[in-house]
């Protein structure tokens, strides 16, 4: 919010207050619109424990209400509205850094011990195929370098007609392809077998994944093919989108 934007929800736009005074009469102080804004942003922050993307409204809520505060502080009681601005504030800060350190805290604890974090996306499906001049392999280096290895990735089910007690599933790496009927590409998506005697349920949303990686070609749902498969440990909604 620019100076000149503070400066005219001071000037402008204000709506009244009225004080007691000493013998008993009303005296008007008009509010500044940027303290009940500070005030709907300090509401508005505890949105942060639903969604991280939400999260920086606590932080425009601090920076906001502290600018009010300073304002109103400067004219001296010229102006109302500081029980707005400081309670904007208080709110704010405990929102902001309360939902910003579970969001973090939900980050760091969510991989499974000795489990390595891989990006679906960035760490697999845009690595594409490489087609050498022999033709023997066609996997990414960086890919081929995972088989065998013990990866946590993130992703969502492709849906199916059974929902219940899954000893396998479609991971594919977005919501256009599991959920609007998309034909995922060969690189989108991993085939997950449960270990024998584990079975999971079908999740909507994303899925946080634990288990070993291979490059193996293999046959899924609706005729799809799968380049990659994963020996599943454990299957869960995910505690963090990122």
């Amino acid at each position: 919010m620019s100076q000149s934007t503070v400066s005219q929800a001071f000037e402008g736009n204000s709506s009244q207050s009225y004080d007691a005074a000493a013998n008993g009469e009303f005296s008007y102080r008009p509010v500044p619109v940027i303290a009940p804004l500070s005030f709907g942003l300090g509401l508005l922050s505890a949105l942060g424990f639903l969604g991280i993307l939400v999260v920086p409204i606590g932080l425009v809520g601090i920076v906001v209400s502290t600018i009010c505060i300073l304002r109103l502080r400067k004219f001296r009681g010229e102006y109302g509205g500081m029980w707005l601005a400081v309670s904007g504030l208080l709110m704010s800060a405990v929102f902001f850094f309360s939902s910003a350190g579970l969001w973090a805290y939900g980050y760091q604890t969510e991989v499974p011990e000795g489990f390595r974090r891989i990006n679906f996306g960035a760490d697999i499906s845009k690595k594409g195929f490489v087609v050498p001049k022999d033709k023997r392999e066609i996997f990414h280096p960086e890919v081929k370098g995972l088989d065998g290895q013990k990866i946590f990735v993130k992703g969502y089910m492709y849906p199916s007609k059974q929902i219940r007690g899954l000893e396998s599933f479609l991971l594919v790496k977005d919501t256009g392809q599991c959920c609007f009927g998309g034909n995922p590409a060969m690189t989108d998506m991993i085939l997950v077998n449960m270990q024998p005697g584990k079975t999971v349920n079908y999740l909507s949303g994303m899925v946080s994944v634990a288990g070993v990686f291979h490059c193996q070609p293999s046959s899924g749902p609706a005729g799809l093919t799968p380049m990659y498969t994963l020996e599943g440990t454990f299957v869960e909604n995910s505690r963090t989108v990122f």
